[in-house]
C-alpha cells in the first residue's frame, strides 16, 4: 500500500532471533570429557598407579571419583531435580557421607588394593556418592553447606592426624612412612577444604546480597 514491500521470511527469522539452544547437544562436548576422564582414571595404568602408595590412594584415587560424580550432578541433570525424596538435600548428604566413610575404614583400604572387584566397586559407589552430593548441593539452604564443608574440613583434619600420630599399622597393604605421609598430605587436604568452603561461603553470601539489592 505504502510502496515498500512486505517483510520476507527471511526478515521475519532475522526480527525472531536466533533458534534456541538444544541443552543436550550443548553437553554433548562436556559429557565426552566426562567419559575420557572416567576411562582415564579406570585404566589399569592409571588405576594401578593411584593405587600403589598410600598417599595416592587416599589423597588422590578416591577423591577423584568423587569429583567426577561431583560434576556429573551438578552440571549433567536434564530433568528438574525432586525433592520428595531429598528434602533439603539431606539424603544425597548422608549418602556421601555414609560412603566415604565406609571406604575410609582400613580393611575395605586393604581389600580395595588387593582385589579387582572391590576396586571397582569403589569406583561406582563414589562415582554415585559424588553425583548425589552435586544434585543435593542446589537444594541444600546456606548454612547445611557451610555446617558439610566444616565437617569434612574437621574430620579430614581428624584422619590426618590419626594417620601422623598413630604407633601402630593401620592398612596391611602399606608401610608405616607412607601411613605418616598420608596423614600430611591429608593436613594439606583439609587445609584446601577450608579455603573451599571460605570462598564458596563469600560467594553464597554475595548472592545474596544481590538478590536482596535487586528485590
Amino acid at each position: 500500500m505504502d510502496g515498500h514491500p512486505a517483510p520476507g521470511r527471511a526478515e521475519h527469522r532475522a526480527f525472531a532471533g536466533p533458534p534456541a539452544r538444544d541443552p543436550q547437544r550443548s553437553r554433548r562436548p562436556a559429557i565426552g570429557l566426562w567419559l575420557i576422564a572416567a576411562g582415564a582414571l579406570a585404566s589399569p595404568f592409571v588405576d594401578g598407579y593411584l593405587t600403589q602408595t598410600q598417599p595416592r590412594f587416599v589423597v588422590f584415587h578416591g577423591p577423584a571419583w568423587l569429583l567426577l560424580g561431583y560434576v556429573a550432578g551438578r552440571h549433567f541433570i536434564l530433568a528438574p531435580r525432586p525433592h520428595a525424596w531429598n528434602p533439603l538435600g539431606l539424603t544425597g548428604l548422608v549418602f556421601f557421607v555414609g560412603s566415604v566413610a565406609f571406604w575410609m575404614i582400613p580393611r575395605t583400604v586393604d581389600a580395595a588394593v588387593l582385589s579387582w572387584w572391590v576396586d571397582e566397586l569403589l569406583h561406582v559407589n563414589l562415582v554415585a556418592a559424588g553425583f548425589l552430593l552435586g544434585w543435593s548441593v542446589p537444594a541444600m539452604p546456606f548454612v547445611l553447606k557451610a555446617a558439610s564443608g566444616i565437617y569434612a574440613a574437621s574430620m579430614t583434619f581428624a584422619l590426618g592426624a590419626l594417620y601422623t600420630h598413630y604407633s601402630g599399622l593401620l592398612c596391611g597393604t602399606f608401610t608405616l612412612l607412607q601411613q605418616r605421609q598420608t596423614g600430611h598430605r591429608l593436613y594439606v587436604l583439609s587445609s584446601l577444604i577450608v579455603v573451599a568452603v571460605f570462598a564458596g561461603g563469600l560467594r553464597g553470601l554475595a548472592r545474596q546480597k544481590s538478590l536482596s539489592g535487586n528485590s
